[in-house]
């Protein structure tokens, strides 16, 4: 366990070794540092005069680079009475600058103890992808704040999650209305992840999750299953895969690649390939039915592996339809990276990992944030899914991890929701098993616009342990939102009742109460609070009258009750959206709470 004050540091250092005395800042002029050119360039440009500057000649350095005895990601930093010593890899030094930098803000109020930290990662590619196809698409000025905030995590891989949101060149109808990513913005985002340590990596599902193609005309023909289904991001039956034996499938997931890759120096890319639901439903019935689901899949992904080959990228893809499939697993290509995805606690990941181990293919771990379906965050999920999932990582020997952040059914709940896990996650990652402190003064310390609303946010992460609802990726309340449309009882909200909603309705209002008044964090939460509050007073509303058929025979009192919550609850979200997330998408976010509201006339 660290000492006094450092045990916030996140990810928390592998190992410290006290010596005597203490050293002191006053944290007004910035510190003179002395080091190689290269990198003293980057700490002076990570840190900035916030906190850091070039010794001259003759001044004595506050801060010391010097050359690390090891390469990659391994450093130390010596604390002594009278200066900071930071040994690292000139080629890679964003890891011990990041630690530096929550060095140096713990050292604007409190005294750092003297001695030794010696730091290396478990895992050598510890990753974040991001949803921006689920209607939000963050400004880039959040992005931006995005990859500054993964490299002060030790973060090292950044992917942004695609199905329409990305301005495709000859498929304007797709992204049309969704303030997509431009190429030129992408490239953007390409080299500041490049200045902060960081590989952004392309992403962009290539079968399953194309409904936003499908559902459009010019697309229509290349479905799985024209006759559509009832998904989990839809309420309307949607064709949801691609043919994987129409030929014109594969030549538009290849259109795809290879824009996207145009716009990254790196040339690997996550193809998805994930939840074929519909797969054998449709139009590959017959050959499914002859050669294997298994098989006509892994016919699919080779095909797309072919042409990442013979482009000289690297192939990412998840797991969870082959892992249905291991006698399938020794026919992956072996240059290919498995991405094993489980997001409850108890996720079955030993065993997942040990067949593709056995395999000798390269695999990553995939956790989550534990932010979606469910609004205000289940902090208790996280913290068991991401140590369950680091455990497995290390058993096994998987080369990567990547903690993925979701945004099903409209994206309702705001970034910062998604704190908690991602702190929780570089922690994970970096050093499993040894996260102990304070978590609302690590979010602080690790993400400084979080100042002042950690306790709040925590404790708002929290509160969903009151319902004693045990529900399964998500909360009660959103999935009463979310089935709204279905008869009582919700299977995805089990032993819900109405003295439970109470009992969350009180411990929200004890964490709201937390939070700074009048921030544009607090108005995000509240504007999330506001709809899980929605979401509550529904089920009570049904709850207390279970004889109803639909929501449209409630009493007309409540209905109309409902509706006016509603109402103030569309007004909170559209100006909380704005804060962070562009325009194009907020439209089809609201969509769902007013199909919901619809549904009471």
């Amino acid at each position: 366990m660290l000492p006094l004050p450092l045990e916030n540091l996140m990810p928390q250092p592998r190992s410290f070794r006290a010596t005597e005395g203490q050293w002191t800042w006053d944290g007004q002029a910035p510190l003179p540092v002395a080091g190689p050119a290269e990198s003293l360039a980057v700490c002076l440009g990570l840190l900035g005069p916030e906190f850091v500057c070039a010794a001259q000649e003759g001044q004595r350095a506050a801060i010391e680079l010097a050359p690390g005895q090891a390469d990659g990601e391994a450093y130390g930093i010596q604390i002594s009475p009278t200066q900071l010593r930071v040994e690292c890899s000139a080629i890679s030094p964003h890891a011990a600058l990041a630690t530096l930098q929550q060095l140096l803000r713990i050292a604007r109020t409190r005294d750092l103890p003297a001695g030794l930290i010696e730091d290396s990662p478990a895992i050598p590619t510890r990753g974040f992808m991001l949803d921006v196809s689920r209607d939000r698409v963050p400004k880039m000025e959040q992005l931006h704040e995005l990859i500054r905030t993964l490299w002060g995590l030790k973060y090292n891989h950044l992917e942004l999650y695609l199905e329409h949101a990305f301005s495709y060149k000859g498929h304007d109808a797709v992204w049309r209305n969704a303030s997509p990513l431009t190429q030129n913005e992408v490239r953007e985002l390409d080299g500041a992840c490049r200045s902060f340590g960081i590989e952004l990596v392309a992403n962009q599902n290539c079968l399953g999750h194309m409904h936003r193609w499908l559902t459009l005309p010019e697309y229509a023909h290349l479905s799985e299953d024209p006759r559509g289904m009832e998904h989990a991001f839809s309420v309307e039956r949607e064709p949801f895969s691609l043919c994987p034996t129409d030929p014109k499938s594969l030549a538009l997931a290849t259109d795809l690649i290879d824009q996207l890759l145009a716009c990254h120096q790196t040339q690997k890319i996550n193809v998805g390939l994930d939840e074929t639901f519909d797969l054998g439903e449709g139009k590959s019935a017959a050959a499914c039915e002859q050669h294997g689901k298994g098989r006509v899949y892994l016919d699919y992904l080779h095909g797309v592996h072919q042409h990442l080959k013979k482009r000289g990228a690297q192939m990412l893809f998840w797991g969870d339809i082959i892992a249905q499939h291991p006698e399938l697993v020794p026919d992956l290509p072996k240059d290919a990276i498995a991405l094993l995805w489980g997001y409850e606690a108890g996720h079955p990941f030993d065993e997942q990992a040990r067949l593709f181990a056995a395999s000798g293919l390269e695999f990553w771990i995939v956790p989550g944030t534990s932010s979606w379906q469910c609004l205000l965050g289940r902090i208790d999920n996280a913290r068991k899914n991401l140590r369950e999932a680091a455990q497995a990582a290390v058993a096994h020997g998987a080369k990567g991890w990547l903690v993925a952040d979701w945004g099903d059914f409209g994206h309702w709940q705001p970034w910062p929701i998604s704190w908690p896990g991602l702190v929780l996650g570089a922690a994970e990652g970096w050093n499993p098993g040894q996260t102990s402190g304070d978590l609302a003064q690590q979010i602080e310390l690790a993400i400084p616009e979080a100042k002042g609303h950690g306790a709040g946010l925590v404790a708002l992460g929290e509160t969903h342990q009151a319902l004693a609802s045990p529900a399964v990726n998500g909360t009660s309340p959103f999935f009463h939102l979310r089935y709204a449309h279905q008869p009582l009882p919700l299977e995805r909200a089990p032993s819900l009742t109405i003295q439970g909603l109470e009992a969350l309705d009180r411990a929200k209002t004890q964490a709201l109460a937390l939070l700074p008044k009048g921030t544009a964090i607090t108005q995000e939460l509240q504007a999330a609070s506001a709809i899980s509050g929605l979401g509550e007073s529904l089920a009570k509303a049904r709850l207390g009258a279970p004889d109803c058929g639909t929501l449209a025979d409630l009493p007309e009192p409540v209905r109309s009750s409902l509706q006016s919550q509603w109402t103030q609850v569309l007004d909170l979200q559209a100006q909380a959206w704005s804060l962070r997330s562009r325009s194009g998408g907020c439209e089809d976010s609201l969509q769902r709470l007013r199909a919901i509201a619809a549904l009471l006339l």
